[in-house]
C-alpha cells in the first residue's frame, strides 16, 4: 500500500479493533519533499479495500472470465516492464509538462479561432515559461534505477491461476492473514489517492512464486 503524494508504504495500525494503513507527514517527510501539499496523517481503512480487492479476485479468476483477466495480465506486465520508472516528483514535473502542452494547444486554437493575438500571446508566452521550468526540474532530479524483471508469457500466468485452483472463489471467506500468499502470487500492489478517495490496485503476477509451495491450505477454510 503506497502513497500517491509521496509515494512512501503506508504502514498499518490499529485503531479502536480495526487495521488501518497510514501515512505521517512530520516536519521531516516534509523537509524531504518541499512545496508538496501533504495531509498531516492519511488513513485508509483496510477491511474496506479487502472487501473490493476480494470481490474483484472473485469475478476476475471465475472461469468464464479467466482467459480474458490472464490476457489483461499479460499485456499489463509487459507494458510495466517497458514503463519507465519515476519517483513522485518527477511524475508531478511530467504531469505539469503535459498541462502546459495542453495549454498551449488551447492557446492556439483561440488564436486560429479570431482571439485578440495580444492577450493570446501573453498566455501562450507565459505557457512557455511554466513548461521550461517544469523542464528544468525534471532534468535537475535523479534518474532512478529499477532491475526489470522480464514479464510472465500468458502460459506463465494460466500455470500460476490453474495451482491457485478455486482458491479466488474462496478468498472472501478467509480470515485477512491467512490471504497474504495469494495476493502476493498475484502481486497486489495498491496505491491510495486522498484527494479522491481512490485505492488503485494493480495485479502483476511474479515469476518467483512459480518455485513456491501452491498456498492452498492455508487459505481453504475447512483445512485445518
Amino acid at each position: 500500500m503506497k502513497c500517491t503524494l509521496c509515494g512512501r508504504k503506508m504502514q498499518p495500525s490499529s485503531i479502536r479493533d480495526r487495521v488501518y494503513y497510514r501515512c505521517e507527514y512530520k516536519k521531516q517527510e516534509a523537509a524531504l519533499y518541499p512545496g508538496l501539499d501533504h495531509p498531516r496523517t492519511i488513513n485508509l481503512r483496510e477491511d474496506i479495500v479487502c472487501r473490493a480487492l476480494d470481490a474483484w479476485v472473485a469475478r476476475a479468476f471465475a472461469p468464464k472470465r479467466l482467459t480474458a483477466t490472464i490476457t489483461a495480465l499479460s499485456q499489463a506486465g509487459i507494458a510495466a516492464s517497458t514503463a519507465q520508472p519515476q519517483t513522485p516528483e518527477q511524475a508531478r514535473a511530467r504531469q505539469a509538462l503535459k498541462e502546459c502542452e495542453r495549454r498551449l494547444a488551447r492557446y492556439q486554437a483561440a488564436l486560429d479561432s479570431g482571439a485578440d493575438p495580444a492577450v493570446v500571446t501573453q498566455w501562450i508566452n507565459g505557457a512557455q515559461r511554466d513548461r521550461e521550468a517544469a523542464q528544468k526540474k525534471l532534468d535537475a532530479l535523479p534518474s532512478v534505477n529499477r532491475k526489470k524483471e522480464p514479464p510472465l508469457t500468458a502460459d506463465q500466468i494460466r500455470e500460476i491461476a490453474e495451482r491457485l485452483g478455486d482458491i479466488a472463489q474462496r478468498i472472501q471467506a478467509a480470515d485477512a492473514d491467512t490471504k497474504e500468499p495469494l495476493y502476493d502470487a498475484l502481486g497486489i500492489t495498491i496505491t491510495y489517492d486522498n484527494a479522491t478517495r481512490t485505492a488503485t490496485v494493480r495485479s502483476r503476477p511474479s515469476l518467483a512464486y512459480r518455485y513456491k509451495e501452491c498456498p492452498r491450505g492455508d487459505l481453504n477454510p475447512h483445512a485445518r
